[in-house]
């Protein structure tokens, strides 16, 4: 029986639908971290990155790129002596491993799969190689539910790969391949399938598996109380919402913004359950569940402060609810696909057919509803990249006060915090003199061009009292959403302080400082529309110009 962290127990038994889950012994706030989830877990880089990731702190390697602040040095990454195979920044992540993460077994693995000539094994047989190696952690799984006679008669070719992996693990092991031995490791393979999480995280380009038996054991819904966070070899469990002692936790195994029918079939291709939370039972949208979520009044410090009344968006009518689940069940598998790797052509002419396919979600005024957000983040990124920071900057406002907060109804949410600090990084990078792509002057825009409209505008804003606002918010937040470790929060700190030390900004900084102590205060409240809110606002209204401009058919 898998050991819980302080408050928690056990709920339920394997007999009823739901199976176990896992209740809160007191009461828990609204961010609040739960639980922290260590050992006995598997925490393991993806195996293509082997190379280039530390298995120790699973972080990646910063060698020959630039650090991404001062409190986060560069890391360069050594092969271990042993296999060659796997890589750690420091002696202590190395040791870390040997003793934790169980390299110790697995290195005379990792010799012999270098001997037969492949570079590592793929992140599903690794993981299983070190759950045969390591006691503790197959005996942690004896009662995880695998939904192996399901995996055999639905799963077609999964199955099949399944059975390869588990060839493979067992012959790089040196153990007897027998109808036991593979049984047993194909059950071990479909419990690490059902019960694992993947560690991705895109701030820093890290992605992983993590499995940890207790963690394992949070039941699903689409309409959480609760959600993970990865920070090193940990999980770490925080409160979404307001959690009563006897009340069980739920995290969200998917992307919970999907629609209804993409939602179900994720849980019951990989998880072999549907769904029945309130959300499912009742088809409900984003902006019903926003409107659902209990403490709406904190966004009284955040970039939607007017979300805690209800009147302010009500969603689409119910008429027009059922056209849009039509649209939206017909284009969203392909539409929010990433588009990374394509080249600038492909990924304009991706844009243009998407930004064409989400039509009846812009005139309905449903820009909360996937894919549309999807689309426009990409269409940020996309001109991100090719320098057209003015643009991108107007996207992610909108992003960040017309579509997060409706999609992430509590202002700690990590995407919220994210999107906050791409605003601040946009703003650095939008100057009034610079606003336009490549060596384009001010002189050379016209006042009528899109470009032109925003420098007239950006040029009326104090950029820098903006951006740092937008940093202490995320400052102050990023430790319920992730943790004082999160890359995000150190280079907010970096960059908060880099404004904080210009000079002649005394009175600006006293009022950034007064509205932190007291948002709610009616002076305060008023410095924060003018200086933030409205300039936000301003820059979010060119988003769909921009999109119409350069992807409309």
């Amino acid at each position: 029986m898998p050991v819980l962290p302080e408050g928690l127990t056990l709920k339920g038994g394997t007999a009823e639908p739901r199976g176990r889950g896992i209740a809160a012994l007191r009461i828990f706030q609204p961010g609040e971290t739960i639980a922290t989830f260590s050992s006995p877990s598997i925490a393991i880089p993806d195996s293509p990155h082997l190379s280039t990731t530390c298995t120790g702190c699973l972080l990646p390697s910063s060698a020959g790129s630039e650090p991404p602040s001062t409190a986060q040095p560069v890391r360069a990454v050594k092969a271990c002596t042993g296999c060659r195979t796997v890589a750690y920044c420091s002696p202590a992540c190395q040791k870390l491993d040997w003793t934790t993460g169980g390299h110790k077994a697995e290195c005379k693995v990792f010799k012999r799969v270098r001997a037969e000539g492949h570079d590592f094994l793929p992140t599903p047989v690794r993981a299983l190689v070190q759950a045969l190696l390591r006691l503790e952690i197959s005996t942690a799984m004896e009662e995880m539910q695998g939904h192996v006679d399901r995996f055999r008669r639905e799963s077609g070719k999964l199955w099949s790969d399944m059975e390869l992996q588990a060839m493979a693990a067992l012959h790089y092991l040196g153990r007897e391949t027998n109808t036991k031995s593979l049984a047993e490791a194909i059950e071990i393979l479909c419990k690490s399938y059902v019960n694992s999480f993947n560690r991705l995280d895109e701030d820093v380009g890290q992605t992983g598996l993590f499995m940890n038996p207790a963690l394992a054991m949070v039941n699903h819904s689409c309409i959480p109380n609760a959600y993970v966070q990865f920070v090193g070899r940990k999980a770490v469990l925080h409160a979404y919402q307001e959690i009563k002692k006897g009340e069980e936790i739920e995290i969200s195994y998917i992307d919970r913004n999907f629609h209804l029918s993409h939602r179900q079939e994720a849980l019951k291709t990989r998880y072999h359950f549907t769904c029945t939370c309130p959300r499912c039972k009742d088809d409900m949208d984003i902006y019903e569940v926003c409107r659902a979520y209990p403490h709406l009044r904190l966004n009284s410090l955040s970039l939607a402060p007017d979300i805690q009344k209800p009147q302010d968006h009500h969603g689409p009518s119910l008429s027009e609810k059922s056209l849009l689940n039509a649209t939206v069940e017909e284009i969203e598998p392909w539409c929010s696909t990433p588009l990374l790797g394509l080249n600038p052509p492909e990924k304009q002419k991706q844009l243009r057919w998407r930004w064409t396919a989400c039509k009846p979600l812009r005139d309905s005024h449903a820009h909360a509803l996937e894919p549309l957000p999807h689309i426009l983040a990409e269409a940020s990124i996309y001109f991100g990249e090719q320098g057209n920071f003015a643009y991108s900057l107007c996207i992610s406002s909108f992003l960040a006060t017309q579509t997060e907060p409706y999609k992430e109804a509590a202002p700690f949410a990590p995407q919220r915090v994210k999107g906050g600090f791409m605003v601040a990084k946009l703003l650095t990078n939008t100057a009034p003199a610079d606003v336009s792509p490549g060596a384009k002057s001010d002189s050379l825009i016209s006042s009528k061009s899109p470009l032109g409209r925003i420098s007239t505008a950006l040029g009326k804003m104090d950029q820098a009292t903006m951006c740092q606002v937008l940093l202490e918010m995320v400052v102050y937040y990023a430790p319920a959403a992730h943790s004082k470790e999160w890359a995000v929060f150190h280079e907010a700190k970096d960059l908060l302080g880099d404004i904080e030390a210009l000079q002649g900004r005394e009175t600006e900084d006293a009022l950034v400082k007064a509205f932190m102590r007291n948002p709610n205060g009616a002076d305060e409240r008023r410095f924060f529309d003018q200086a933030v809110l409205l300039p936000l606002r301003e820059l979010s209204a060119f988003c769909f110009d921009i999109m119409d401009n350069e992807f409309s058919s």
